[in-house]
């Protein structure tokens, strides 16, 4: 304790160095501690499920190829599994939507749209989930697939919150009656508030009809669906196992026949992996977790590095003062345990700063994290967040002393005394703490050049990301989404479709508006999986796979596709019309040299299949991410097959001179006209969501950037604290060389050689060591190589240019020195 209260009058006796190192030290512990808790919020808190550990996500594919909707599973598989099964408890099934709600007794006028999941009973039964109130309900209840009869009531079980706001938690929730879709459901249970499955905002569960692979009304006809499957594993049984089991099962189910070329891109048997469900849920950030974590440890290490110079500066103009104490019978651990002492207060008053950081981020990091970021609701300033800190602090402590123990622990009682600490310039760079503190400094500026490496190769992946080409123009479009009942047939989806887009069309500032059942990172349309004769080989059958869009004809001036050949859909194309546009991937795969007029085999509707004509081909356009491949799409006019429309979404586009958001009311307006009871939903512009696709990537390259820029103004302020030091411990020999007729220059320079030093080592290894360690990141860059130039020629000046701004002050100082002024006083 006495060593503690030296300590606390050493750094209120130079409040300057406290402050720096104190913050130094928070601002490293800070910045851990916050992505701590995004990494054991999200990778390593346990699941709120019962026996979590045994939980699996089961994902099915053909061929190496997932199904449309990746990580699915097909009725097939689902039913055979279901049936027979020795290494699971159980299996269930659940996907996840939007309805449009309304609450029959609370009088409320219009319906809202509310996140709504379909499930299996034993879905529950896999989570181990109870209700709060009520019960969840049975196999006996689930309805058929296409049940007609959607005016019987369908029991549903709601989330507390909607209990709460729509019923205020009384208990004669249970019987009331809400419509989804317009369809009645009679609420059987309530959830308790910790059950959020299979996201945070689902606030319903309806039981989900899975239709048989093949239909009992129509033996020859095939169904195929893919849902999300969960499986409880039964004790001692691995994931592996299950997975064995599953594939087995899943290869006896009926052949699905064009259905799995349509839906997988594949007609080969069926693989199943099985994977725990908290690694499947965080499987698509955990690399980057990972990455950003080892980013700020090294940090961390900077910060402590930092502090441990400065220390190692201090204890170095202070050898006088330790020699003094050692005379006096001061044994070297005493001398040690005062320096730890000073190093675990600056690194304790660091840590609860750094704490303070981390709550005030901590609280900010669910609404900064991107809306679809796996268990954010999980993140926060826990318990086990605490514990980590708090060894942080210990470790930081003991780090930031070890090097001025080192030099401690050896001080020549003898030659301290006699040095009065009128080094040389050779006593200050080439004894053995100048080297150690040299050494530091020069790691400091290579982990800061390593991080900005890496900071500026996302920035730059970001930008190309932003400006890449994705077959089509998102500038001036508005997108919005409406949602018909399920009794709605398609022709009512044509019907409604057409009457919004004449209504719209006629609205001031709008270039262009269309209608559809497709729109990028919106919907894909529905899957084709055909035959047709090679381009090259008529005799030869080859597999057709793509992407159907049915669209009304300004479709493609709503979005620019670029018209490559033919002609675009028109008005004309109504019904019976055989006209398709196909996409220049779909003429590559499948059509061969002179696409038009070719004719293409396809059912749109349950009449059968039939020949369509090509009569255009347009550029590729890509569904989501840039990254995406290009796949093969046919365009369709709704009018010539509304029959096939059955959906239940009409996807809107329109394309306007200027602010596509003004927009907005003619298109809510021409949805009422149609029917009242009717809202649009999803309502962005396509620019919104093309920012919205990369908001994980924007995060990774601010994160990192973040985490380079402290570390090069820690670097950049530790070399001024060295310096300074290295300053005042040499102002008699820089006194005596003024004194001798050296000039300004001669004094900068002087001050300035060695940190060049420094920073040259510094930015040499942290460039080499960005070059080895940025192929962890090639996986994250778009458009930019890990061994771009530029970006290592960029960061190298930044370096430098900092590192010179931190030699200013101290080099300045040095050449103000008075030599006679220094010279007494020596």
């Amino acid at each position: 304790m006495r060593d503690v209260r030296y300590a606390f009058r050493l750094l209120r006796r130079d409040p300057g160095y406290a402050a720096v190192a104190i913050l130094t030290m928070a601002l490293g512990i800070g910045a851990t501690t916050t992505l701590f808790s995004v990494a054991y919020g999200v990778l390593m808190k346990p699941l709120p499920f019962a026996d979590a550990a045994r939980i699996v996500r089961v994902v099915e594919s053909r061929g190496g190829h997932q199904a449309r909707l990746a990580g699915t599973l097909t009725n097939g598989a689902y039913f055979e599994w279901q049936a027979k099964h020795d290494t699971i408890e159980a299996v269930g099934g659940y996907g996840v939507g939007a309805a449009s709600a309304t609450a029959m007794r609370t009088g409320a006028s219009e319906p809202v749209r509310i996140a709504v999941s379909s499930m299996t009973p034993s879905a529950f039964a896999v989570l181990g989930a109870r209700p709060l109130r009520g019960r969840i309900f049975s196999d006996a209840e689930v309805p058929d697939a296409g049940m007609s009869g959607v005016d019987t009531p369908r029991p549903v079980v709601i989330s507390h919150g909607l209990w709460q706001d729509w019923f205020d938690g009384r208990d004669d929730a249970l019987g009331a009656v809400i419509r989804l879709d317009d369809v009645p459901h009679t609420i059987v249970g309530v959830m308790p508030p910790s059950f959020a499955f299979p996201t945070p905002d689902v606030r319903a569960w309806r039981p989900m009809p899975i239709p048989p692979v093949i239909p009992r009304n129509n033996p020859k006809a095939r169904s195929m669906m893919i849902f999300g499957a969960l499986a409880r594993l039964k004790p001692g049984v691995s994931p592996a196992q299950a997975a064995i089991e599953a594939t087995a099962r899943a290869r006896q189910a009926p052949d699905p026949g064009y259905a799995a070329l349509a839906m997988f891109g594949s007609s080969a048997p069926s693989d199943v992996v099985a994977s725990p469900m908290a690694d499947a849920m965080t499987a698509d950030v955990r690399p980057a977790i990972l990455l950003l974590l080892a980013a700020v440890a090294l940090l961390l290490a900077t910060a402590v590095a930092n502090v441990g110079g400065l220390q190692l500066a201090r204890a170095t103009t202070r050898r006088r003062e330790i020699a003094v104490r050692a005379a006096l019978g001061a044994a070297r651990v005493d001398l040690v345990r005062q320096l730890f002492a000073e190093s675990a207060l600056i690194a304790v008053l660091g840590t609860c700063a750094g704490v303070a950081v981390a709550f005030a981020l901590g609280r900010a990091l669910p609404s900064l994290l991107p809306a679809d970021f796996p268990r954010a609701a999980e993140v926060s300033i826990n318990l086990p967040v605490l514990a980590f800190a708090a060894a942080l602090s210990f470790a930081a402590g003991i780090g930031a002393s070890l090097m001025p123990a080192t030099v401690t622990a050896r001080v020549d009682v003898t030659t301290a005394l006699a040095d009065a600490s009128a080094a040389s310039a050779a006593g200050v760079w080439a004894s053995r703490s100048g080297r150690l503190r040299a050494f530091v400094m020069a790691a400091q500026v290579a982990v800061a050049s390593l991080l900005l490496v890496g900071a500026v190769l996302l920035g730059r992946s970001f930008v190309a990301l932003m400006h890449a080409d994705r077959g089509y123009d998102p500038a001036n479009v508005l997108t919005a989404r409406l949602d018909l009942p399920q009794r709605a047939d398609g022709p009512t989806h044509a019907r409604i479709a057409d009457a919004v887009v004449e209504r719209v069309r006629t609205q001031p500032g709008v270039i262009a508006v269309a209608a559809g059942n497709a729109l990028p990172f919106m919907s894909l349309g529905t899957a084709l999986g055909t035959e047709m004769p090679s381009p090259t080989n008529p005799a030869v059958k080859i597999q057709v796979h793509a992407n159907v869009r049915m669209v009304s004809p300004g479709y493609f001036a709503a979005l620019r596709l670029p018209l490559l050949q033919g002609r675009l859909l028109s008005d004309s194309d109504g019904a019976g019309s055989t006209a398709i546009v196909v996409s220049r991937s779909f003429v590559d795969q499948y059509l061969g040299a002179d696409p038009i007029g070719k004719r293409v085999p396809m059912a749109v509707s349950n009449t059968g299949p039939r020949l369509w004509q090509v009569v255009g081909v347009v550029g590729d356009m890509r569904q989501a991410a840039a990254t995406d491949p290009d796949t093969p799409d046919v365009f369709l006019s709704y009018r010539a097959d509304p029959a096939g429309w059955i959906r239940g979404t009409i996807h809107f586009v329109v394309r306007t001179a200027g602010d596509p958001t003004a927009s907005v009311p003619a298109l809510r307006t021409a949805v009422r006209e149609q029917d009242p009871t009717l809202a649009l939903d999803s309502i962005m512009t396509m620019e919104e969501r093309v920012a919205t696709s990369l908001a994980k990537p924007r995060l990774y390259a601010i994160l990192l950037a973040a985490f380079a820029s402290a570390a090069l103004a820690i670097a950049g302020v530790g070399l001024f604290g060295v310096l300074s030091y290295a300053v005042a411990q040499r102002s008699r020999e820089i006194g005596v060389r003024t004194a001798l007729g050296a000039q300004v220059h001669d004094i900068v320079a002087l001050v300035l050689r060695q940190a060049i030093a420094v920073c040259a080592a510094g930015v040499a290894a942290g460039l080499w060591a960005a070059f080895v360690l940025t192929r962890y990141l090639s996986a994250f860059l778009y458009g930019v190589t890990r061994g771009d130039a530029v970006s290592y020629a960029a960061v190298a000046v930044a370096v430098v240019l900092v590192v010179a701004a931190a030699c200013i002050v101290p080099a300045r100082r040095a050449a103000r020195l008075d030599p006679i002024e220094v010279l007494r006083q020596a």
